[in-house]
C-alpha cells in the first residue's frame, strides 16, 4: 500500500499565504491599469482635425479666380471650434474660473477668466460643461466651447 507524502503545516500555510498575496498583487494591479491607453487630448484633437477639411487661403483664391496671393488669412477661414478644444474646467468660486484650452491642437493650457486664449479671442466665462470666447471680456459670446462627453 502506496503512502501519500506529508505535507507540513508550516509548508501549506506558507503556499496559502504566498497565493493570496499574488492574487492581491494581481487585483490592485488591474485596477491601476490605465482603461484607455490614449490622452483625452490627442483623441479630441485628432477628432476635431477629421471632422472638416482645413481651407487653404490659396485653394480658396485659386477658386474664385485670383491670380496670385490670398484673398484673406488661413486664421480667418479656420472656425473658432476647430482651432479651441476645451478638455477640462475648475471653478473655486464664483468670478474665480480657469478653463483647460487646448489652441490649434498644441497642449492644452490653463486660462483664467479674461485671460487671452489666442490673438481676439478672450475667456469670457466658464461653467461647468463650457467655457466662453469673445474678443473682450465683456463683449457678446462669439463661440461656446464645450467639455467632450465621456463613455
Amino acid at each position: 500500500m502506496l503512502q501519500s507524502p506529508k505535507i507540513s503545516t508550516h509548508a501549506f500555510v506558507t503556499t496559502v499565504v504566498w497565493a493570496a498575496l499574488g492574487a492581491c498583487a494581481v487585483a490592485w494591479g488591474l485596477a491601476l491599469w490605465p482603461q484607455d491607453m490614449r490622452p483625452l487630448a490627442s483623441a479630441v484633437a485628432v477628432s476635431a482635425q477629421t471632422a472638416l477639411p482645413q481651407l487653404q487661403a490659396s485653394d480658396m483664391a485659386k477658386v474664385l479666380g485670383a491670380s496670385s496671393g490670398p484673398l484673406v488669412s488661413s486664421e480667418a477661414i479656420q472656425p473658432a471650434p476647430l482651432r479651441f478644444s476645451l478638455l477640462g474646467v475648475a471653478i473655486t468660486q464664483p468670478g474665480n474660473a480657469l478653463a483647460l484650452i487646448s489652441v490649434d491642437g498644441q497642449p492644452a493650457k490653463p486660462f483664467h477668466v479674461g485671460a487671452t486664449v489666442s490673438p481676439g479671442w478672450v475667456l469670457q466665462a466658464v461653467t461647468p460643461t463650457q467655457a466662453l470666447l469673445g474678443e473682450a471680456l465683456k463683449t457678446p459670446t462669439k463661440t461656446t466651447l464645450e467639455l467632450p462627453k465621456r463613455p
